[in-house]
């Protein structure tokens, strides 16, 4: 095929010359879902122990793939690329083809998007029981399957791989801490803020004096609220009203009002106070709203308090899913933390629970 240059005359095609150290590179012509359904099954079957194992089954449900069930079956892979097996080889490619078209309906083929997702969304949301070494666990090994998919020469992978490389760096950083962070938040400071002005505490409370009937006909009156008590709501530290006060004595006046309240998605912008001092034991976390649909901030840098061993696990760039209160004197704190999403969460793809 030869090109027209700009006087109209005809160009000639580029010709390799004779010699030339010039290396070329065939590609399959299998469906990319059975070349990544072979490697990453290659990969699996290699793994010895069970909690890998059981990791890598999780891990591989991002490319699409399942190590346990996949489309064609263990007959039809035996028979696969094997000399006078055409029709079963044929049959096999048909299946993984019609099934990559189905899903190229719905999405594309984003190993970038798909390694940040995996790191934040499906790891950290689908399976909260994942436990610390476990989550430690989770990314190395997303870093060996990546490997072995270059070594098997998937080539959609092979260009992308510096990119998932340094999503894996960070998730070494972030992905430990934002578990503990979860734990941790909202932190006894806002706890306290949140049981004396406005919030979940505040609504569930239950003097432990009251007595049994005044509760029992404060369930009546209002059948949602739940009136466990705040002794009783999971990691929520356990505060009464005068260690509450006592908590916040100092830094907010007693006779605050809450004049706002919402969900939203919070991005913390720097962490510490500028000349590095703490304001009577607490750490100044800058914060803006975040619009996750458009992955941009809005609105002015608001100011939240927390204690050092909260503000030590957190990182620029978190994304704080809580409910934000506003007091009359401008002070700002939060509760009701549904959800701590790393810095490389695509958040533009995740609902908002």
């Amino acid at each position: 095929m030869s090109a027209s240059n700009s006087s109209g005359t005809a160009s000639p095609a580029l010709a390799i010359p004779e010699g030339a150290n010039i290396s070329t590179h065939k590609f399959s012509d299998e469906p990319l879902l059975l070349r990544l359904d072979i490697a990453t099954y290659a990969f699996y079957r290699e793994l010895k122990d069970a909690t890998d194992k059981r990791l890598m089954e999780m891990i591989a449900i991002t490319a699409n793939v399942n190590v346990l069930t996949r489309p064609a079956g263990k007959k039809e892979f035996k028979k696969y690329n094997r000399p006078g097996q055409e029709e079963n080889t044929r049959s096999v490619r048909l299946k993984y083809r019609l099934r990559e078209e189905l899903l190229q309906k719905s999405g594309t083929f984003d190993p970038q998007w798909g390694i940040k997702w995996l790191l934040s969304f499906v790891s950290l949301l689908d399976t909260p029981v994942l436990n610390s070494a476990e989550a430690s666990r989770l990314v190395e090994l997303v870093d060996m399957w990546l490997k072995a998919l270059v070594s098997a020469d998937i080539h959609e992978i092979v260009s992308e791989l510096p990119g998932m490389e340094d999503t894996i760096a960070i998730a070494r950083e972030e992905m430990l801490c934002q578990r503990t962070l979860s734990e941790k938040l909202p932190g006894q400071f806002n706890s306290a803020c949140s049981l004396l002005f406005a919030g979940e505490l505040k609504t569930n409370f239950v003097d432990a004096n009251m007595p049994k009937w005044v509760v029992e006909l404060r369930a009546h009156d209002n059948p949602s609220t739940d009136y466990t008590g705040t002794r009783d709501r999971g990691s929520a530290p356990s505060l009464s009203v005068s260690e509450a006060q006592e908590c916040v004595s100092g830094i907010v006046p007693l006779d605050a009002k809450c004049k706002s309240s919402g969900a939203v998605d919070l991005r913390i912008k720097s962490i510490g106070n500028e000349d590095g001092s703490n304001e009577d034991g607490l750490v100044q976390v800058l914060v803006c709203v975040f619009d996750r649909q458009n992955m941009v901030d809005k609105g002015e840098q608001l100011v939240l308090r927390f204690e050092p061993d909260i503000a030590m696990e957190m990182h620029v760039g978190f994304v704080l899913e809580a409910t934000l209160h506003t007091l009359d004197n401008g002070y700002n704190y939060i509760d009701a933390v549904t959800m701590v999403w790393p810095s490389y969460t695509p958040l533009d793809y995740v609902e908002m629970f």
